[in-house]
């Protein structure tokens, strides 16, 4: 069997080198490609010299394919050349692996100088010492060549993948971990691994030289027990460290995703403030300036109509009362949302509701109806309880209702929910973008693909009706909230 491998590797070798180098230079590129994005992570920052290591070492394989197709017809010295250039190659490629490793390492267990300037200094040492060796002539090329390829792979391959491999076990416990990314965390562990194997196979298994360990551990070693070259095995391993980085760059999506929503709760916030902010000084404090009026005037006629000053006082005491109720929905209003897991949503509207009843002395009623199905994001049900959120403002605020009706309904691909209210009503509901509670409903309700009914008449209340289902895409769908 053995003797039947090595026969199919030995006629298809130049087919089997070129694919060897494809490997290392697609692991190259591929980083790069998917790279790009911003990221607060210090792994995306030393995801280059991941990407250097593979399209050095893929250059340096494809030479063993090219330079003896030049040399039918290339100068014997330029063919060297050529050699010096593929081997230089490999041992920079392995400097830039150290780096990445070591990059993910600092500043906590490796000073910055360190990460930055080891491998540069390795690297110079063993190219000066080729040069300076060929140019003294003490050994033949092809000699020379094995030997310092045998040093870059004792001296740079092995140390490098086991610091990478080191480094990213750091990074997963550091940064990977606190995020509970565990499919993330899977991914690397996988790279982490593959960075081992080819410690070994780039580090340990090297070209046959007269002097141990590589007279022991080579390239013939593999060849004569199995039958399989080296390559073989270092191409499978850079597989799947190619497969697993790319596939924990899912991290740079994750990151948008949460980037995406602090920004929008960084937008509402600041929306918030700014209306309530507003309304303080437009309604609560002329209020509380209006009733130090009052109470100077009533000062006043202290002494000569005590009974026209009781009457004020009275007015004051009045007015403060709705100012403290006023105050109280603010305080509602301010408190948001409360923070949910997945399945709590009448967990988050039962103590949204029962805030309301507290803050406002209303009368709330909340009927559930069906099993809750356990499918919508963290981040739609946000947009839900903000929905509601507003709509209970709304009701306290301007209403004048007693009673309020919350009913939910988990349907088989919906989730429906109704707020009623025994208020003043409305007559027409504001569509040109001044009512911002109700343009921050519309918004919401779009990028959650349902629909938003709301309806009222003067005397009758208002009763909003909304639509959510279970999976939907905005780029998919595009549905647009009926008002």
């Amino acid at each position: 069997m053995a003797d039947v491998l090595r026969s199919f590797f030995e006629t298809n070798e130049i087919v089997f080198f070129f694919l060897y180098g494809q490997v290392f230079f697609v692991v190259g590129l591929a980083i790069i490609w998917q790279s790009r994005q911003p990221s607060r992570l210090a792994l995306t920052e030393s995801l280059p010299f991941l990407a250097i290591f593979g399209i050095a070492n893929g250059l340096a394989q494809w030479g063993n394919v090219f330079i003896p197709i030049q040399a039918t017809y290339l100068p014997e010295k330029l063919i060297a050349a050529l050699e010096f250039v593929q081997v230089s190659l490999l041992a920079l490629s392995f400097a830039a692996l150290m780096r990445f490793g070591l990059q993910l390492m600092t500043p906590d267990q490796v000073p910055q100088a360190w990460a930055r300037w080891l491998p540069v200094g390795l690297l110079i040492v063993w190219e000066a010492t080729l040069v300076g060796i060929w140019l003294l002539r003490l050994a033949p090329d092809d000699v020379l060549l094995t030997y310092w390829e045998v040093a870059a792979r004792y001296f740079l391959a092995g140390p490098a993948a086991i610091i990478a491999a080191f480094g990213i076990q750091r990074h997963i416990r550091q940064k990977i971990r606190p995020l509970n990314l565990p499919r993330i965390e899977q991914f690397l562990n996988m790279a982490s691994l593959s960075l081992v194997a080819l410690a070994v196979l780039n580090g340990l298994m090297v070209p046959n030289v007269p002097f141990f360990p590589a007279n022991v551990l080579n390239y013939s070693l593999l060849e004569r027990t199995i039958g399989v070259p080296i390559q073989v095995f270092r191409s499978i391993f850079g597989l799947l460290l190619a497969y697993s980085v790319i596939q924990a760059l899912e991290i740079f999506r994750i990151e948008t995703a949460q980037a995406l929503e602090e920004a929008e709760r960084a937008r509402v916030l600041i929306a918030d403030r700014e209306r309530i902010g507003r309304e303080l000084h437009d309604g609560t404090i002329q209020s509380i300036y209006a009733a130090g009026l009052m109470l100077e005037g009533a000062a006043y006629l202290m002494d000569d109509a005590p009974s026209e000053a009781k009457e004020k006082l009275s007015a004051v005491m009045k007015s403060l009362n709705n100012t403290i109720q006023e105050i109280r929905r603010y305080i509602f209003d301010l408190r948001g949302e409360p923070e949910i897991e997945a399945g709590e949503i009448e967990e988050g509207l039962s103590k949204m509701l029962r805030d309301l009843r507290v803050n406002t002395l209303l009368s709330v009623d909340f009927d559930v109806n069906g099993n809750d199905p356990h499918v919508l994001t963290a981040e739609r049900r946000q947009h839900l309880l903000r929905i509601v959120r507003e709509a209970l403002t709304n009701i306290s605020r301007h209403a004048q209702a007693k009673r309020v009706l919350v009913r939910l309904q988990w349907g088989v691909d919906a989730l429906r929910l109704r707020i009623a209210d025994d208020g003043i009503g409305m007559a027409n509901l504001p569509n040109d973008g001044r009512g911002h509670g109700l343009r921050n409903m519309r918004e919401r309700t779009i990028l959650l693909g349902g629909k938003l009914t709301i309806s009222g008449q003067p005397g009758r209340g208002v009763v909003l009706d909304l639509e959510v289902p279970y999976e939907y895409e905005v780029a998919k769908r595009g549905v647009t909230p009926i008002l």
